[in-house]
């Protein structure tokens, strides 16, 4: 009986031991911290658009960009795209830190090492957003789709920002609201005697977000996710957006033309200036700082 009973207790010390290596190594994941320093930019003449001259994308916003159509198609494209490519680099980098978050979670949840409150009012909110209770699910649904099919979908959309939900909404994607709680605006043409609505944003950024979740969340785009999910390049990704306009084959051809004929797969190896990240958790060093 004593024997018994010692090597049940060893058993628990050793379980014991291991439950709390396991949820220290969970909570040594440390969140990531780093702040991007994002410039804003009220767009006057088109020469407020910063030109961007090598794959390293300086982080900046852009609002009232209403002059586009006033310039030649060439330099439009141009503008529009330094426009647009940082605000999707923005968006991308605010949702890489949001998605590394909710697998910190998921390890915690994996590994039952009970959440605090502000874990649990972080990731609901994130779950109702995404349309799906189940943590993998909610990981794969957060992967952004590629930067080049998001500008061409964005110059398709809006004629390379020249129309007037561009203008006035920072509708960047043609998104239709259904819903009368939602800041819209109204379409010139009608269906069946009925409004069309499109939905309206603050700004840029706001557009490209509400794009993403249509992406990630809606049941028409499930194979899709799937695909961006088995890496398939951007030329298969396209023919499973059929759905997202009503001219259906001729918009997924339409997308190939666009991605192909202004090279816009090289968009895909762009990044945000590290220039711009400051780094809160990085110690100094103080063998450069004794120099100085």
């Amino acid at each position: 009986m004593q024997t018994n009973f010692f090597y049940r207790g060893k058993f628990w010390i050793i379980s014991s031991v291991i439950i709390i290596i396991v949820a220290l190594i969970v909570l040594s994941k440390k969140i990531d911290k780093t702040v991007l320093k994002i410039e804003y930019v009220t767009v006057e003449k088109a020469d407020d658009i910063v030109s961007i001259e090598n794959n390293l994308v300086p982080p900046i916003l852009y609002s009232d960009v209403k002059l586009l159509n006033e310039l030649d198609m060439e330099t439009r494209k141009k503008k529009f795209v330094e426009v647009i490519l940082p605000t999707i680099l923005i968006y991308h980098h605010q949702l890489g830190q949001e998605r590394e978050k909710v697998k910190i979670l998921h390890e915690k949840y994996r590994n039952e090492v009970a959440w605090s409150i502000e874990d649990s009012m972080f990731v609901q909110p994130v779950f109702q957003r995404y349309k799906t209770d189940e943590f993998e699910e909610l990981i794969d649904r957060m992967e952004p789709p590629p930067t080049s099919l998001a500008i061409a979908q964005a110059a398709l959309e809006s004629g390379w920002g020249s129309s007037r939900f561009f203008k006035e909404a920072n509708n960047v994607f043609g998104i239709w609201s259904f819903s009368e709680n939602d800041e819209r605006i109204v379409a010139n043409l009608s269906r069946d005697g009925k409004a069309i609505y499109l939905k309206k944003y603050s700004n840029l950024l706001g557009s490209v977000e509400d794009y993403h979740l249509l992406l990630a969340s809606s049941d028409h785009y499930s194979d899709f996710r799937d695909c961006i999910q088995r890496g398939n390049n951007v030329f298969e990704l396209i023919w499973y957006l059929r759905t997202y306009s009503e001219r259906r084959d001729q918009y997924v051809i339409m997308l190939r033309n666009v991605i192909a004929a202004n090279q816009l797969t090289n968009y895909d190896e762009y990044i945000l200036d590290p220039a711009y990240y400051d780094y809160p958790d990085k110690k100094p060093d103080l063998f450069n700082l004794s120099k100085q």
